[in-house]
């Protein structure tokens, strides 16, 4: 016997030993308790993000043109998000190990988790994961009618196979590894701040939102 013909043999019995096949079965929709936007906002913010609610997408963009992280003057600011420009264009991204000279990224969240506080990203909304991940400060948009209760509506709604990235981004960048001491902004950008619209109930003026005991001294 040669070795083509082991091989299919020893293939043919693998498919004869098959077991019967058997539906998966249904997994119930768990439902997350409490309003999505509010407790998605109290987890990130217990991840040391920080968050902003709007009524409308334009006072979003408003604000965030007002924030010295967008001081085009001082930072170098790149833009996935088609209705807010930046200095760092696509021209410097043709080698992605540019965006480590990035300050300030913003970008599109696709989804929120009221459950952990967490954003659901792809290479769409983000355009190059690179910017989001190597930039200092990562703002994202986020529609409050795409924030879902837990993480069981949140996997029937994604497509993980329509995106080369996904990834859920809670809060900055972290790591407790050492000591067991939180270190924010370890691995990446050293703050996210979610800019939530189609909040009707958002105060006027916007307030920034963030955890008080959270310390980013070391990184100011």
């Amino acid at each position: 016997m040669n070795q083509q013909e082991a091989k299919t043999e020893i293939l043919a019995r693998i498919r004869a030993g098959k077991p019967a096949l058997h539906p998966l079965p249904d997994v119930p929709m768990y439902p997350y308790p409490g309003n999505p936007t509010e407790e998605f906002i109290r987890h990130l913010l217990n991840f040391d993000g920080r968050a902003v609610r709007f009524k409308n997408r334009q006072d979003a963009i408003a604000w965030l043109k007002t924030q010295p992280e967008m001081d085009m003057a001082k930072m170098k600011v790149y833009s996935a998000a088609t209705d807010v420009e930046g200095n760092f264009g696509e021209d410097q991204l043709t080698d992605l190990h540019n965006a480590h000279l990035i300050d300030t990224c913003v970008a599109e969240g696709e989804l929120g988790v009221g459950e952990m506080g967490s954003i659901w990203v792809t290479d769409r909304s983000l355009r190059h994961a690179a910017c989001a991940l190597l930039s200092r400060r990562l703002f994202l948009f986020l529609d409050s009618n795409d924030i879902v209760g837990g993480l069981h509506e949140t996997y029937a709604r994604i497509k993980l196979r329509d995106n080369q990235y996904g990834s859920f981004y809670t809060g900055p960048s972290a790591t407790a590894d050492i000591e067991a001491v939180h270190i924010t902004g370890a691995q990446g950008p050293l703050s996210l701040t979610a800019m939530v619209y189609n909040v009707p109930d958002a105060p006027e003026p916007p307030q920034l939102q963030v955890n008080p005991n959270a310390d980013h001294s070391v990184w100011q």
